[in-house]
């Protein structure tokens, strides 16, 4: 039950931001604009995806002309994806708007029930990570 209430939180969050972005799509533009670029590989390390769904999800991405393909200047072999400005907007964007969610979302919680809350999330990932 715990589940399946975590996974309608994290779709719906997800849809309040971006109904055209999907929550592993927005966070490529997150992960591209804090980095400047990675090659795909690095990306389906980062989001513990295959090869791939990295394509599918970055082609999308390229079509909205959020991201763009550059050859690596060092190794001509190697694409690398890099935000353009459009993408820089969108992220920055969703940003704006993840913070005002959750700002609203975070008012209606006691000291004491974010405290829990916090500590049971680190449990969880404590748990993801043993794992």
């Amino acid at each position: 039950m715990l589940s399946q209430q975590m996974t309608k939180f994290v779709v719906s969050y997800g849809k309040w931001l971006d109904p055209d972005l999907t929550a592993q799509q927005y966070l490529i533009l997150q992960i591209l604009s804090e980095t400047g670029h990675r090659n795909s590989s690095e990306l389906a390390v980062e989001l513990d995806v295959t090869l791939p769904a990295v394509t599918n999800l970055t082609n999308k991405l390229v079509r909205k002309g959020y991201l763009e393909r550059r050859t690596s200047d060092a190794d001509r072999r190697s694409v690398n994806l890099h935000l353009t400005d459009l993408g820089r907007e969108a992220e920055m964007r969703l940003l704006a708007r993840y913070k005002e969610l959750t700002q609203q979302m975070w008012s209606d919680f006691t000291e004491q029930e974010l405290d829990l809350l916090l500590a049971s999330y680190q449990k969880m990932i404590a748990s993801f990570q043993r794992m």
